[in-house]
C-alpha cells in the first residue's frame, strides 16, 4: 500500500508585491529583449556574424536589467 506524503500549506508565505508601474516596465523591458533578440537571431543567420553578436549583447541587457528589477521586487 502506497503512502501519501503529505506538503506543507502554502497560506503564509508573503504575497509577491509587484506594482503596476514596476510591471508595465518590466512587459516592457521583456518585450525589447524579444524584439531585439529575435532581430539578432535573424541577423546571424542571414547576414553577418559580428553584428549579431553584438545586437544580441544589446538584447541580454535588457533582459539582465529586467531579471534584476524582478529579482529585488521594485
Amino acid at each position: 500500500m502506497e503512502e501519501q506524503v503529505k506538503h506543507p500549506r502554502r497560506h503564509n508565505l508573503e504575497p509577491f508585491r509587484d506594482t503596476g508601474k514596476m510591471r508595465r516596465l518590466r512587459m516592457w523591458l521583456n518585450i525589447a529583449f524579444m524584439l531585439i533578440a529575435t532581430a539578432g537571431m535573424a541577423l546571424y543567420f542571414v547576414i553577418d556574424h559580428e553584428v549579431a553578436f553584438w545586437i544580441l549583447i544589446v538584447a541580454t541587457v535588457f533582459k539582465f536589467v529586467e531579471l534584476t528589477l524582478r529579482l529585488l521586487k521594485l
